[in-house]
Formats: structure tokens, C-alpha cells, sequence
């Protein structure tokens, strides 16, 4: 339950440092608590979250969102005549039937010139490897790459395809090196191995005006 908590109500700066400044309607997937999405509308968005989970999508909506408290794929049928100048998909994919469909769904619903910002676990990272070549079993845990809950692999050159197949193109991407050994070893690298090292990835992209 406390890993449940933490992850509803985590605010993500490592995304909303993407999110451009003059965005002002955003479609959030799988908003939580809707922490992160509460700095923004005090920014002056206006910000539409799906949420499955009714507590947190309770507590999104007094945070100031709106809310539809419904899957990801049955949220965006309801909303096929809105459009968002800003898309965010916050370590979301990874735990949907059919993450490249809804990813489709919501790229429709992107406005000229808008904005996708896309946060993943990294299953390139060298744990994966370790776990599942080196000791032979995938562990479950209650957060993280190994979280039980995910149902799909992502990396960065996936999210890179989805993007391409829906005419989008990536802008920036941005690799959580949160650790000091992490951060030397992608200097002493040049970034060479970013990819295996970091757990989580942020990609980013703009659809053409």
C-alpha cells in the first residue's frame, strides 16, 4: 500500500521539465493523484486525467483536474472531440493490453504542433540481463523495471517506432541517471552506455504544424 501511495502521488519534475510553457490543455494518461498535473494547472492549464483507480482519481479532481475515472482505453473513446496541445503518458504503457492502440488513440487527439512527453521503465537496463541470463528469473517487485504489474516491455527505440508510425517526431529524449556512479560512468562514457545504465527514459516528441 505505502508503494502505491508513492507512486500516486509522486510529482515526475523529470518530466515536467519537457512540458513547454505555452502548452494549456493537456491530456495526462494515468495522472494518479494528479500531483504533478497540479503544478501545471497552477500555471494556468487546464488538464484532463484518465485514472482507473477511483481514490486517486478522487483525489485528482481536488487537486484540480478533470477526471474520468476509466481505463485508458475506454477513457479516450468519451473523448474523441477534444484536442490537447500536450500529451502525457507518465510510465503508463508498460501497463496496458495494447500500448502501441492506445498510444495511436491518444496521438490522434494531439493537436498541430503539439507536444508528447513519454516516461518508461528502460528493460534495456543491465539488471534485466543480470536477472533474467545471469540468475535465470525475473524478480516481482512493487515498483520499478520488475514491477508485477507491467504487462508490456518498453525501450526507447520502441517508443521512438509508435512514434514514427503516428507522425511524430522525437525532439529530445532524457536518460534518469539519478545515482553519482550512474552519472560518472555516462561522462567517463561520453554517454555511451546511457542505455543500460539508466532505468528509466523520457522521450519526447513534436506532431508537425
Amino acid at each position: 500500500m505505502q508503494e502505491e501511495l508513492k507512486y500516486f502521488g509522486h510529482t515526475r519534475y523529470d518530466v515536467l521539465m519537457h512540458v513547454p510553457d505555452d502548452v494549456t490543455a493537456i491530456l495526462s494518461l494515468g495522472c494518479g493523484y494528479g500531483q504533478m498535473e497540479k503544478t501545471l494547472i497552477e500555471k494556468g492549464c487546464s488538464v484532463l486525467g484518465i485514472e482507473p483507480d477511483q481514490e486517486a482519481a478522487s483525489v485528482a479532481a481536488a487537486n484540480g483536474l478533470e477526471v474520468i475515472n476509466s481505463t485508458a482505453e475506454e477513457g479516450i473513446k468519451t473523448i474523441q472531440d477534444r484536442q490537447f496541445d500536450c500529451l502525457l503518458l507518465s510510465d503508463v504503457l508498460e501497463h496496458l493490453v495494447d500500448p502501441a492502440g492506445v498510444f495511436t488513440a491518444c496521438s490522434n487527439l494531439l493537436s498541430e504542433g503539439g507536444t508528447v512527453v513519454v516516461s518508461i521503465p528502460n528493460f534495456r537496463h543491465v539488471s534485466v540481463f543480470y536477472e533474467l541470463f545471469i540468475k535465470g528469473m525475473a524478480p516481482e517487485n512493487d515498483a520499478g523495471i520488475f514491477d508485477r504489474t507491467h504487462l508490456r516491455m518498453t525501450t526507447k527505440k520502441l517508443i521512438e517506432k509508435w512514434f514514427s508510425e503516428n507522425n511524430i517526431s522525437v525532439s529530445e529524449h532524457h536518460y534518469n541517471l539519478p545515482g553519482r556512479i550512474q552519472r560518472a560512468a555516462s561522462f567517463l562514457s561520453f554517454g555511451i552506455f546511457n542505455e543500460i545504465i539508466s532505468r528509466q527514459v523520457v522521450i519526447c516528441g513534436k506532431k508537425p504544424e
